[in-house]
């Protein structure tokens, strides 16, 4: 499967749309990009962060909201942005009224960790550098997973996908065991806290908060015969937007949803 853009995308169903525009822009302080209509009753909000979009997509009869939290449900449940502006983030969750909490690190270690939430209740981890990267660091976004059985998990992503594995990470407490992939430079993270947790996965429109991560890829016919030579589910699509792109989802052992997309050349 071979990548055009090593950063993925990630898609959002906010329940109130115009307050997750406005946490993303006015707290987060993300810049904003044109919003695109993408059919009848879907808006697409685009932020960008790196090299990295993060598209929130508003339906006309959006989910309702649901506790979040990486405890409550099987799912996407946290996201991660590593980001130079730490301490002024931070100063305009102050200002809004949003409640962050700092995590311990060394003394050494180059950066500075808080977790928040966004207004959904989709966890974030909100990873500031001692030393700014700039322009130049283009990965920013992880996105971090409760999963029914860890096993099963590095299995798929390992074995049936063929992704680079990081060093597993104990965090103890519920969480246990953290995992970490590699899907071309970005970091899908994974950790098991109970199968009897009810899951929140499966189509993006059924559930707000992070829902879809999304790769750009060369060829979508040769990507689809990869998922369907290892028995991936393939769970809709191919789909074409006429004149901008095909796509498609397939989905992991819980029904988490991943899109693939082949961008059309812009003089097709």
């Amino acid at each position: 499967m071979e990548l055009i853009k090593s950063q993925f995308d990630v898609g959002l169903t906010p329940s109130d749309p115009e307050a997750s525009v406005a946490y993303y822009r006015d707290v987060l302080g993300f810049r904003q990009l044109p919003s695109a209509q993408m059919g009848e009753g879907l808006t697409q909000h685009r932020f960008v962060l790196g090299g990295h979009l993060l598209k929130l997509n508003a339906y006309a009869d959006p989910p309702e909201r649901r506790p979040g939290g990486v405890e409550r449900a099987i799912g996407m449940r946290l996201l991660a942005f590593v980001i130079d502006d730490y301490e002024d983030m931070l100063a305009r969750l102050d200002t809004h009224g949003r409640r962050h909490t700092a995590l311990k690190v060394g003394p050494s270690t180059p950066y500075r960790v808080s977790l928040t939430k966004d207004p959904d209740g989709t966890v974030l981890e909100l990873v500031g550098l001692v030393k700014p990267g700039g322009k130049a660091l283009r990965t920013r976004v992880q996105v971090g997973m409760t999963v029914a059985d860890a096993q099963r998990a590095r299995r798929f992503w390992g074995e049936t996908l063929g992704l680079q594995e990081e060093t597993p990470m104990e965090l103890g407490g519920t969480m246990g065991t953290r995992y970490g992939f590699h899907w071309g430079e970005s970091t899908l993270k994974f950790w098991q806290i109970s199968a009897d947790l009810p899951a929140q996965t499966g189509d993006p429109r059924k559930h707000a908060g992070l829902r879809t991560c999304t790769m750009l890829v060369k060829d979508l016919a040769a990507a689809r015969q990869f998922l369907l030579d290892r028995g991936v589910p393939i769970v809709q699509g191919p789909t074409e937007i006429p004149g901008v792109c095909s796509l498609l989802f397939f989905s992991d052992p819980d029904d988490n949803w991943f899109e693939l997309v082949e961008l059309y050349p812009t003089d097709r």
